[in-house]
């Protein structure tokens, strides 16, 4: 699970690389959402953090995505439940954003 974890952490913090690899992170998070019940405070927090830096950093991971899948038809193909919120990037780009006073979760510099 550790690795698995780590995998997406990493992943979260490359939103321009390949959609083909960014669709491989939204797998990865699905098998996580499972396992998330077993994870320590230490891990759940790192997820916490790679989760927010996902959504800080949608539109980014969704341009990258859109160039090789529709997200909405790989759901419903898939039949990905609306918990799985991290397979609806195209809709959170589309909400208001409201300010958190949060610094925004930083990206690795490559």
């Amino acid at each position: 699970m550790s690795e698995l974890l780590q995998a997406y952490v990493v992943d979260t913090q490359y939103p321009g690389v390949s959609g083909i690899e960014h669709l491989q992170m939204l797998k990865r998070r699905s098998e996580l959402a499972a396992l998330e019940h077993r994870l320590d405070p230490k891990k759940r927090r790192q997820l916490a953090e790679a989760d927010a830096r996902l959504v800080t950093h949608a539109a980014e991971f969704l341009t990258e995505l859109s160039r090789f899948v529709d997200l909405a038809a790989e759901r419903r193909r898939l039949d990905i439940p609306p918990s799985h919120w991290w397979w609806y990037l195209d809709v959170l780009v589309q909400m208001p954003v409201q300010p958190s006073g949060e610094p925004k979760p930083a990206l690795t510099e490559a």
